[in-house]
């Protein structure tokens, strides 16, 4: 909290904050590949994340009778009276400290889908969600967190030699496959392309993990907000293979100084690595020390580690053996 950077950050306008934290970031990453023009990319995402009409009946249906169901009902009254209160009021960002009970972590309607209130509404410890079709922000009670430091974990068996764990190689690939993978009632076509254009300004990145064919069985979704990396959307036909891929990239993101890896609450994934629990207040607390960590821009995994990772996690599969 002493870090001058921090307070000036605290200082600037939204529109200019995500800005200067891309400046701060942007020091050594690489820019190997001209970017097409971002109309050009939107127009590739829609294509990509495109339902058909049924399809798209069917999540919105699905997620209706979700949140419509007795047992969710209440929850869903209460969030949408709030909602209703940020339409009828100057609106401004929803804080975490006001999140509710049920539903619970509903914090509050998201006014834009920008990239700068988003990395702004990340930066707070806030999340995305859609919720009967309106954007909002939530913060759950408690996080399955990680120290990148703390691996390896969770190792269940080697992976075959063939796999092959990148970064950021095909971003909306995966986002369209975690998409599919997503229940129906946190899904949105919006947010998905909210989260490509959080991409395009170097703030959300892929993980992808592909067999020895090259056919993508695993990959996550997740957003950076200065040296928090939040996993936001995630699928495996293989969680094997994901869980090693979470392993590859936690030795990347010790090598980039970030502090922790958000998988945002309980799950399979976090049961495998061993996730510690860590409360909003520690959450939001670890953000704002960390906001001017970090890596903006495209990511890569050095090759240089990858030997390190398969070496490391061969002694953590003996030591789980012998135990």
């Amino acid at each position: 909290m002493s870090d001058p950077r921090f307070f000036e950050l605290t200082q600037l306008p939204l529109k200019q904050r995500a800005a200067r934290i891309a400046e701060l970031f942007a020091e050594g990453v690489e820019n190997d590949y001209p970017a097409p023009s971002r109309a050009n990319r939107r127009k590739a995402r829609e294509e990509t994340l495109a339902e058909r009409p049924i399809a798209a009946l069917s999540r919105k249906l699905r997620g209706t009778f979700h949140w419509l169901s007795p047992k969710n009902l209440p929850a869903a009254i209460l969030a949408f009276a709030r909602m209703s209160h940020d339409w009828m009021t100057a609106h401004q960002m929803p804080s975490p400290a006001r999140a509710s009970r049920a539903p619970e972590g509903f914090c509050g309607r998201a006014a834009s889908l920008e990239p700068e209130y988003l990395i702004d509404a990340y930066a707070r410890g806030l999340t995305l969600r859609n919720f009967l079709g309106t954007p909002t922000l939530w913060a759950p009670a408690n996080r399955a967190v990680l120290r990148p430091w703390d691996f390896p974990r969770g190792i269940a068996a080697i992976r075959p030699e063939g796999e092959r764990v990148s970064l950021d190689e095909a971003f909306d690939v995966v986002l369209a496959a975690c998409g599919r993978a997503e229940p129906a009632h946190w899904r949105k076509p919006a947010l998905d392309m909210a989260l490509g254009d959080l991409y395009d300004a170097g703030f959300a990145h892929s993980l992808e993990v592909r067999d020895r064919n090259g056919v993508l069985i695993a990959g996550l979704i997740g957003v950076a907000a200065g040296g928090v990396f939040t996993i936001e959307r995630m699928f495996a036909l293989d969680e094997d293979s994901l869980v090693h891929a979470v392993n590859n990239l936690a030795f990347q993101l010790q090598r980039w100084n970030f502090a922790l890896i958000d998988i945002r609450k309980p799950s399979n994934l976090a049961t495998r690595l061993q996730c510690a629990t860590m409360s909003r207040a520690q959450f939001c607390g670890e953000l704002a020390s960390n906001a001017c960590g970090g890596r903006h821009g495209r990511w890569r995994i050095a090759e240089d580690l990858r030997p390190l990772v398969r070496r490391i996690g061969d002694s953590a599969l003996k030591i789980v053996a012998s135990a």
